[in-house]
């Protein structure tokens, strides 16, 4: 499991808003997947999942950029963890 690169890959998500931006911007999870691994980060959808499931990264600070995105584009979003990136 790449949990370096899940947790490197959060660092950067929640200390580069224009690099989360582009993520957020991927149209589903697998885009989302090749626009982290061509920054350098070499992780599955799975592997992230289960590290957030189990609170082993800080999803706090990207789900609060999340939500304020989708609301500043008149869409309410609700969520309840961070595997929302990835599935």
């Amino acid at each position: 499991m790449s949990k370096v690169a899940v947790k490197q890959f959060m660092e950067k998500m929640n200390s580069d808003e224009a690099f989360a931006e582009k993520i957020v911007a991927g149209k589903d999870k697998k885009e989302r997947l090749v626009i982290a691994k061509t920054a350098g980060f070499d992780f599955t959808a799975d592997e992230f999942n289960e590290m957030a499931e189990r609170g082993e990264i800080n999803i706090d600070r990207t789900l609060s950029y999340l939500a304020k995105t989708y609301e500043s584009k008149g869409i309410r979003l609700f969520v309840r963890s961070g595997t929302g990136l990835f599935q």
